[in-house]
């Protein structure tokens, strides 16, 4: 494990990289990942790198390595957005970049992780994580449950499918001509190259890091189901539940320096509405920006929340994205100015597939869904086409649930599509443990993840599996979620966070 160590830790060093790169990047990024050709360690040696391991003992003796890559993800040329169906057209402006960024992390014992984020409506596995997922692991040998993709849901990014839909959606996005279908297939094709590549830069840039987390509070994400006439309408509920924390995991470097800043908030990016057609990152994007340029981090990453039922208040301009951009801000550099728990070196990723059930209804339920005054009218319409076209509706989606842990003091749980917030206090009482940060929107958003209570009420969350709007090859993936989904959840995500107490440290 020493031999590893030194091995993988003189890769990264400026005196190897001619002799790496004579080779090629995807075995430079194998060889980090697996660390056991003898040959290789040998050439090491020979070409005078020893000197450079041994003078780095002391730097090593932090409990964690760490490194950070990012990616401009702006679209080259406009695209139609994703995330409001009553626009026109492609984005007019770009009122700011949108970037993809990479933490990836190793413990003392060569444990490695990369945590993944995007300013993107989401990440469905069926379109980009899957495919990027396989390339990563030819490349570097990284397992899928070592990997975390989570998207900020901005409702400014642009449309990723490889089989976009041409007409209109009413919950998604405008009208595509035949160009338009084009430049998004392109875009698509393009941002899952940058996403591996991405990957691979943050492992050549890993080194000795301390890290350490605490938590905040932001008042602006405001519950969206408002009970009235007997329906849930998407409208302000002060009342309703919402999850205001805002967890902060600090990364250091060796020299105390600031590394990087991952922070979250569990809050719709959707401060700008469909009157917005232009690319923006939304409050989370101004937030990232603002801690970078403030010199909070080198690199500031976003980390959605359980938001599927919130939105930002007040909400409607360019002005209020800035603005709650600037309060999530301010309130990170608070949290990771104070006194945070140190993590120790100690590294678990876990990956699960669970299936989550479908509602079994029949034609004349579909129907009458149909007529009821949310998007749960335009998912029904939806399952009559798949049955008018001869199709099969599904009985379940099979959907990843991550639990990553890092030094026995912080549980990460990685939720797909878009869950509710109630999830993050039913799974603190499920696992039993209050230091849980509690992420959606990870590796898989196909729709919405609702409670018990969101099924039995209806309303635009209990919409379900909405995966048909990503691409003409999916559209019988659609469907309404049973109320069993959420203790299907919990029991996942508790088998998970749980099985970690049971084995010994390292």
């Amino acid at each position: 494990n020493r031999t590893c160590s030194r091995v993988r830790d003189t890769l990264m060093k400026e005196e190897t990289v001619t002799v790496v790169r004579s080779v090629g990047p995807p075995l430079r990024c194998v060889a980090l990942r697996a660390c056991v050709p003898i040959a290789l360690a040998g050439l090491l040696l020979a070409c005078g790198v020893v000197a450079a391991a041994r003078a780095d003992r002391p730097a090593r003796q932090a409990p964690w390595r760490a490194g950070t890559a990012r990616v401009k993800i702006t679209p080259e040329r406009p695209v139609v957005l994703l995330g409001y169906g009553d626009r026109t057209g492609p984005y007019e402006a770009v009122a700011a970049d949108i970037y993809a960024k990479a933490l990836a992390l190793e413990d003392l014992a060569g444990r490695q992780g990369v945590l993944v984020t995007a300013d993107l409506v989401g990440f469905q596995a069926a379109v980009v994580t899957d495919e990027v997922c396989r390339q990563i692991a030819a490349r570097t040998g990284l397992a899928r449950s070592q990997l975390l993709f989570n998207a900020s849901h901005t409702h400014t990014g642009p449309l990723v499918s490889l089989q976009p839909h041409a007409q209109a959606n009413a919950v998604a996005h405008a009208t595509l001509s035949g160009a338009d279908r084009e430049a998004t297939v392109a875009y698509t094709l393009r941002l899952r190259e940058q996403l591996v590549q991405l990957v691979c830069d943050a492992l050549q840039n890993l080194q000795p890091a301390r890290l350490a987390w605490g938590k905040g509070e932001v008042p602006f994400p405001m519950n969206r189901r408002l009970p009235q006439d007997g329906r849930i309408v998407m409208a302000d509920n002060p009342a309703g539940p919402v999850d205001r924390e805002v967890p902060v995991l600090r990364v250091e470097a060796a020299d105390g320096s600031a590394l990087a800043v991952l922070f979250g908030c569990a809050c719709h990016n959707t401060t700008l509405t469909g009157r917005d057609n232009v690319i923006a990152g939304d409050y989370a994007g101004f937030a990232q920006e603002l801690l970078e340029s403030s010199g909070t981090a080198q690199t500031a990453l976003f980390l959605s929340g359980c938001g599927a039922d919130a939105n930002p208040a007040p909400r409607g301009s360019l002005e209020l994205a800035r603005q709650h951009g600037a309060t999530l801000a301010h309130e990170v550099q608070r949290v990771a100015g104070g006194t945070l728990t140190e993590l120790p070196g100690d590294l678990v990723t876990r990956l699960e597939s669970v299936e989550l059930p479908l509602q079994t209804l029949t034609r004349e339920q579909i129907e009458l869904r149909t007529t009821w005054p949310s998007a749960e009218a335009v998912m029904a319409r939806q399952m009559l086409r798949v049955l008018d076209q001869g199709g099969t509706l599904p009985t379940h989606y099979c959907a990843p649930l991550a639990v990553w842990q890092l030094g026995r003091k912080l549980t990460l749980v990685g939720l797909p599509a878009e869950p509710a917030a109630e999830y993050v206090a039913r799974l603190r009482e499920a696992v039993g443990d209050t230091t849980l940060w509690v992420a959606g929107f990870n590796n898989d958003c196909f729709g919405y993840l609702p409670t018990a209570r969101i099924v039995r009420e209806g309303g635009h969350e209990a919409i379900g599996v909405t995966l048909w709007i990503w691409g003409q090859s999916l559209e019988n993936q659609v469907g309404f979620f049973t109320d069993g989904v959420e203790e299907i959840v919990a029991g996942a995500v508790k088998r998970l966070a749980v099985r970690r107490a049971t084995e010994p440290a390292p």
